[in-house]
């Protein structure tokens, strides 16, 4: 489906292709997102992480993959490309080190461990990850079962620990539950955690939403669930929430999976940055409240295909590195068949 462009973009930059210059030897990665720590520096989540030379993620064998590292990046000037960073390593510094890690009898050559984003509360760090089951004889892009959504946290050490669900196993949120974490961001007196649902007929998913005292982050039972929200043809719904979840409030439908959202003081609204489907096409959705209506999606760029069989994931904002109240924001995303973290620059107009 062809989208409109977007009335609200005067321009955007794209700066290329991200994290090549460093010296662990890492080639490709994919998802991308950024948390912002009180230190000044931001954490940068990435998954399946390809070391030395590749040419296709296609059927590539992921058995000896890092399916999530980490990347700690000073708050900086990103208009000419991320230029300071330092990846997390084993302690002899020569290779990126996986931050959330197996179980047994969990393996590497079965399961992929997705982090996708997380929020930084007090002295620790939490991470939302995917646990992913796959058939090694089967590209991963075809098929793959999603176990669940799992919680790590870290302190300053940023050595991760998997925090286990009442039920004793590491998944929070089981696989036919959104996965929520796949966006989290505060508001108010509360964490907002984006979750998506997948349809069996839909090549892209919908999106629910979840929320949570920050002091409240360890406790399961303290999650609520928006149960019903205002949409365009209902715009005067009153948001409410259930300490259960139920499929009853859709805010927005057609994103792979992993998305952004944040509030944009230049247009007054909160802004939702996506990848479309998995098609080239970026777009934004803005918002009065968090919880909607939603717009619907409009383009802000259309990358170009690096072969007929790209697909494309993983578009996201780093609302942290927003310049001009706003006015000036960056995104990344993911070419499947270049693996590399993305950016581009949008100007609003």
């Amino acid at each position: 489906m062809v989208l409109q462009d977007s009335p609200l973009v005067a321009s955007v930059r794209d700066l290329g292709v991200q994290f090549l210059k460093n010296d662990v030897d890492i080639t490709g990665q994919d998802a991308v997102s950024s948390v912002e720590l009180s230190d000044g520096t931001t954490f940068w989540i990435f998954g399946d992480t390809i070391e030395g030379p590749f040419d296709s993620i296609r059927g590539f064998e992921l058995t000896e993959v890092l399916s999530n590292t980490g990347a700690i990046v000073p708050l900086q000037d990103i208009s000419s490309g991320v230029q300071e960073f330092r990846y997390l390593t084993e302690p002899d510094g020569t290779r990126a080190r996986q931050l959330i890690r197996f179980i047994p009898p969990e393996h590497k050559a079965r399961q992929r461990l997705w982090a996708i984003h997380g929020a930084q509360v007090g002295e620790q760090l939490y991470l939302y990850y995917h646990r992913i089951t796959m058939d090694p004889e089967v590209d991963v892009f075809e098929t793959f079962v999603l176990d669940g959504m799992g919680v790590a946290k870290a302190g300053p050490d940023h050595y991760f620990e998997r925090m286990p669900a009442p039920d004793g196993s590491y998944e929070w949120w089981k696989g036919g539950e959104p996965g929520f974490g796949v966006w989290v961001q505060q508001h108010g007196d509360h964490l907002y955690l984006w979750g998506s649902i997948q349809p069996e007929e839909k090549s892209a998913g919908d999106m629910y939403l979840a929320r949570v005292r920050p002091q409240d982050i360890e406790d399961i039972s303290a999650y609520s669930y928006l149960v019903e929200a205002p949409t365009r043809a209902r715009p005067d719904v009153q948001p409410r929430w259930a300490p259960t979840f139920t499929p009853t409030a859709c805010l927005f439908s057609d994103v792979p999976n992993e998305m952004s959202s944040s509030w944009n003081e230049y247009l007054g609204a909160f802004i939702s940055l996506t990848t479309y489907r998995r098609e080239n096409q970026l777009v934004i959705r803005t918002a009065p409240e968090i919880t909607g209506p939603w717009s619907e999606p409009q383009v802000v760029f259309r990358p170009e295909p690096t072969r007929p069989d790209s697909l494309f994931n993983a578009g996201k904002e780093h609302p942290e590195f927003a310049r001009d109240g706003g006015r000036v924001t960056y995104m990344t995303f993911i070419d499947s068949s270049v693996y590399v973290p993305h950016l581009i620059e949008i100007n609003f107009a």
